[in-house]
């Protein structure tokens, strides 16, 4: 029996459930709010068990997450919920330092060698999946996004951000809905605002009341996420 699936996620392909919760890295605390006490090591993957869900740190980058969604193609998986941070671009009244939004229209610039070499050309916008979130009966803003491969070059790429009105940026969403469409599963993201392009950077530490507002930002996503599962 082939075994890739255990060595590369830690657990078993038959053990997953029918919701999957794919976090790039480890939000602080998520797994624990989401009720999930231990993660298991694969070679590529983390993921464990909470009530109605199994969560799967994927590590970051599009290329990891979206290989992440293409091997649960032959699981019990059912639906796949993505739990992520992003980057403000512009202050906005309805958004800041902790607001959860879900992506609508996103653009994907995921070449880092395009990026650096200034050869990035406008994709095709990827059209997230709403279903979920209408699901879930959230009222959280829909906001336009770029994924982008560099965290260092972001300030490089202003300009064309602001010219495609661009709301947040963050590294992943575009591979995480293609690949759910590839292999037929309904997905929807959360993300948390986490810091403000040319501000807050992300590697800043946050004054009391940023970092209260990203806590219970998370926090609110989570219990969003877990009072879904358990319906």
């Amino acid at each position: 029996m082939d075994n890739t699936f255990k060595i590369l996620f830690g657990i078993d392909s038959d053990t997953v459930q029918k919701t999957c919760v794919i976090m790039p890295f480890n939000i602080p605390k998520a797994a624990e709010q989401l009720g999930v006490k231990t993660m298991l090591k694969g070679r590529v993957f983390s993921a464990g068990q909470g009530q109605g869900l199994t969560l799967i740190v994927s590590g970051m980058s599009a290329g990891f997450v979206g290989d992440c969604v293409l091997w649960l193609k032959d699981t019990p998986c059912e639906q796949i919920l993505f739990l992520g941070t992003c980057g403000l671009i512009h202050t906005k009244d309805d958004l800041d330092i902790g607001t959860v939004l879900t992506p609508g229209v996103i653009h994907a610039f995921e070449s880092f060698s395009d990026i650096l070499t200034g050869n990035v050309k406008d994709p095709e916008p990827v059209e997230a999946d709403m279903s979920l979130i209408k699901a879930m009966k959230l009222k959280i803003p829909v906001c336009s996004c770029i994924s982008f491969a560099s965290l260092h070059e972001e300030e490089r790429y202003m300009p064309m951000f602001e010219q495609l009105g661009a709301d947040v940026i963050e590294m992943e969403c575009s591979a995480f809905f293609l690949a759910a469409h590839r292999i037929k599963r309904p997905a929807s993201a959360l993300l948390v605002i986490s810091d403000i392009l040319g501000k807050i950077l992300f590697s800043s530490k946050l004054s009391p009341e940023d970092k209260k507002s990203l806590t219970d930002g998370i926090s609110q996503a989570c219990v969003s996420i877990k009072n879904f599962c358990k319906d």
